[in-house]
């Protein structure tokens, strides 16, 4: 069953979900942003975490048994830490960059899946991640827009028999914008991209509404948020734990 994923704040946790499975499958990750985009997400993330890793190192072994009761530090993030594993599992990743929307609808249209791993019986997954964010403040950001993509994305992993995701990410420089992450899914749209005058007596079916989620539910099912304890990935929760805010207090 497609599902639309809603756990991930940040793409760095969605990528090292993907590093980190226990069985790694080919996987195609669509990217609805340029690859600077992308890459200035992850460069921040991982940016704060090595700050917070070195504010954080651990004194000589008796100092710190005084201090901190044997506090130990967090784990590195895979991509800081576990190369060799992290070049293995990426030889079966793919990343596409879809900056708009043509391009992605264009690429979706015409996907070939790669040949799956001998190793894996799995045909695979595809992961676009961010596809509200890119539709959001365009005119295809309706209902019919929406479904337009939507539809081509299912229909790409029907073709091919891979599972289809879809994740939405903060952005990591303003986590508090209400344009980007899993609350759009919450976001209700109008029904035609197109701008059209009905008479008066269809004034009112002309500004009616619908949720994001309620279109995507035709096709996918919304895997529940569950609780995630992972500060060390939170760029507000670094921020809100760096010495300096330590001082402060």
């Amino acid at each position: 069953m497609n599902s639309i994923i809603l756990k991930y704040d940040y793409e760095l946790e969605l990528l090292e979900d993907i590093l980190n499975q226990t069985c790694h499958i080919p996987t195609d990750l669509l990217v609805c942003s340029s690859k600077a985009d992308f890459l200035e997400q992850l460069v921040v993330q991982l940016g704060r975490i090595s700050i917070q890793s070195e504010a954080q190192t651990p004194l000589p072994q008796e100092e710190a048994n005084t201090q901190f009761g044997g506090h130990s530090c967090k784990p590195q993030p895979i991509l800081l830490s576990k190369t060799l594993h992290a070049l293995s599992a990426s030889q079966l990743i793919s990343l596409v960059f879809c900056p708009t929307i043509p391009p992605l609808r264009g690429y979706l249209s015409g996907y070939v899946s790669r040949s799956a791993s001998p190793s894996t019986q799995s045909p695979g997954q595809i992961i676009i991640l961010n596809l509200l964010a890119m539709h959001h403040g365009t005119s295809e950001f309706t209902l019919q827009g929406l479904s337009q993509t939507l539809a081509a994305a299912v229909s790409a992993g029907h073709r091919t028999d891979r599972v289809l995701k879809l994740v939405e990410c903060k952005d990591v420089n303003d986590p508090s914008n209400p344009n980007r992450g899993p609350g759009l899914w919450k976001t209700e749209v109008q029904l035609l991209s197109a701008a059209i005058k009905i008479g008066e007596a269809g004034q009112s079916w002309g500004r009616r509404t619908i949720s994001v989620m309620r279109i995507a539910s035709r096709w996918f099912k919304a895997e529940q948020q569950k609780e995630r304890r992972r500060e060390e990935h939170n760029p507000v929760m670094l921020a809100r734990n760096s010495p300096e805010k330590e001082i402060l207090v």
